[in-house]
């Protein structure tokens, strides 16, 4: 995955060809067995705690709504370059206005191009979504990407930014996942002193739970008392698994040759001691695979 980190201007107007130079040569050049560079990354807003994710109505303490790297017909007209190019794309959305503008765009350019159309792209975060959109990822193809280990966050300190009615409609995944649309997990990044993060084991509990009790692991620091609303929206271990496998794999591209335990398929797989699709959700960070097999291979 490349990243444009670039201020929004140089987004702006169209994809700048340096960037879309620069991608396709590490594609060129770093293309391999276990390798493949084929995505684009944009960052297309903040944070709410920066107010600079973008939010359709505004925040609570600010009246600002934040803004977008670039707007519906901008964005479409990355997408267009893409497709000629054969990339795919991925976007940070924190707020709900972020991921509108890239199902808006996606949108546009399925009916300008049709069948024609092959661009992955993947919206990333989705703390907060608009409930007019929620059904809009399964229509149009658009993969939603969640950081499950968030979905124990306080909400809290972001009811005076968001407004109460937003912050106790966050992370809406069990919603998105009922509407058919291809959901994936993902782990965003390893903070200082916090080593777990990266742990699929941790997201699979957080993801059920939407909750840190005193039985996940390493989480002394960091301790939720209450599951964090909507209740509804806690997942199922074997929704936790599809999306971490198959739906994971879909997203990148490489169905054909992972994601599932089918002939033809690469042989890479995991053992346990313990059954996952019965064990507790609580306490769930603490499973660890017993064997590793990559290519068929025995490895751990």
């Amino acid at each position: 995955m490349f990243c444009a980190e670039s201020p929004a201007h140089q987004l702006k107007k169209s994809l700048a060809p340096s960037t879309l130079r620069e991608l396709k040569r590490f594609r060129n050049e770093y293309n391999s067995e276990h390798l493949k560079v084929h995505t684009l990354k944009i960052f297309m807003d903040g944070t709410q705690t920066l107010h600079t994710a973008a939010l359709v109505t505004p925040y609570a303490d600010t009246g600002t709504t934040g803004t977008t790297a670039c707007n519906k017909e901008e964005l479409a007209d990355i997408l267009i370059k893409l497709n000629e190019e054969g990339l795919d794309l991925h976007m940070h959305c924190g707020g709900e206005a972020a991921s509108r503008v890239a199902l808006d765009a996606v949108e546009k350019v399925r009916k300008e191009l049709g069948d024609a159309y092959h661009v992955r792209v993947t919206c990333a975060h989705l703390i907060t979504q608009h409930d007019d959109d929620l059904d809009r990822f399964a229509k149009l193809g658009v993969f939603a990407n969640y950081t499950p280990v968030w979905h124990a966050d306080d909400p809290r300190p972001l009811a005076p930014i968001l407004g109460e009615e937003r912050v106790l409609k966050m992370y809406r995944s069990k919603t998105v996942w009922d509407t058919g649309a291809l959901v994936t997990w993902s782990s965003d990044n390893i903070a200082f002193l916090d080593f777990m993060q990266w742990n699929p084991y941790l997201d699979m509990e957080v993801g059920m739970t939407r909750q840190i009790t005193e039985k996940t692991k390493n989480y002394e620091f960091k301790r939720t008392a209450q599951v964090l609303p909507p209740i509804n929206e806690r997942m199922n271990i074997e929704e936790m698994l599809i999306g971490y496998t198959i739906n994971g794999a879909i997203q990148l591209g490489i169905e054909n040759k992972k994601g599932s335990i089918e002939a033809g398929k690469d042989a890479d797989f995991l053992v346990f001691d313990n059954d996952l699709l019965t064990a507790e959700h609580e306490g769930f960070s603490y499973n660890t695979p017993k064997e590793v097999y990559f290519g068929g291979k025995k490895v751990k």
